[in-house]
């Protein structure tokens, strides 16, 4: 489903640059459970936001069903969200009275 080399994702630039990711090389197949573990800073978040086609890598190979992601517009990157992917965020947009099912 997912087919990842080299993924690196820098924000900013110089002596100010950050580098988030750096050469990430994965494979997640369907029906695949993959946790996903480490430090604050680590990188997490930001390859979730790759995945999800929320931000786009600084280089890398990023495809989806053999579709490189990062090459989509923005229509292709909404279907893509509608019809793929789905974020449940840890504290944002919930509603406390809702179970998690309500809030979905």
């Amino acid at each position: 489903m997912f087919h990842v080399r080299g993924l690196t994702r820098t924000y900013g630039e110089g002596d100010a640059a950050v580098h988030a990711l750096v050469g990430v090389d994965f494979d997640l197949c369907a029906g695949e459970l993959v946790v996903l573990l480490g430090a604050s800073g680590s990188g997490k978040s930001t390859l979730l936001n790759q995945l999800g086609g929320l931000d786009s890598p600084s280089s890398g190979t990023l495809l989806y069903r053999g579709e490189d992601i990062a090459g989509f517009d923005e229509t292709a990157l909404t279907q893509f969200r509608r019809d793929a992917v789905g974020f449940v965020f840890q504290a944002y947009n919930l509603i406390p009275s809702l179970t998690a099912r309500e809030n979905v």
